[in-house]
């Protein structure tokens, strides 16, 4: 009888070794580390990356592989989002981050509170000047 090849330790049993390429799941590792998103992968980013990488377009697949990967402890699901369990944590860019400049402020003596309507003007602009978005009066409800 052949030595067993790995023991058994309940339902919450981990593995070690990758998963093959050839895999969904192992298609999945790849997408996921490809990707290197710091929040982790969503399902319709690993599905476009696997359409686009390896022609694989089958939901149901990728469904059952993102399951057993958790299950197995492959990957770690954390909201909608998966990572590979065991990778080291992708910093955050810190280039995504909205910077807001006041450029000029109204005058007048009441502040605006939650709830209030206010119209601004403004300018969106990248870190290399182009702009991407502007408006000179826009109307919205402020906390909604």
């Amino acid at each position: 009888m052949p030595p067993p090849t790995s023991a058994s330790t309940g339902p919450s049993k981990k593995i070690t070794k990758e998963p093959s390429k050839a895999t969904v799941l192992g298609k999945v590792v790849v997408a996921i580390r490809a990707l290197k998103c710091h929040k982790g992968s969503s399902r319709q980013a690993i599905a476009k990356y696997l359409k686009s990488e390896f022609t694989v377009d089958n939901a149901n697949a990728l469904k059952k592989a993102l399951k057993d990967g958790v299950k197995r402890g492959v990957l770690e699901q954390r909201g909608q989002s998966f990572l590979v369990a065991g990778d080291e944590a992708i910093p955050e860019p810190a280039d995504s981050r909205v910077e807001i400049v006041d450029v000029v402020v109204g005058e007048g003596e009441a502040e605006a509170d939650d709830g209030d309507t206010v119209t601004v003007s403004y300018v969106g602009k990248l870190d290399d000047g182009h702009t991407f978005d502007s408006a000179k009066s826009f109307q919205f409800v402020l906390g909604a």
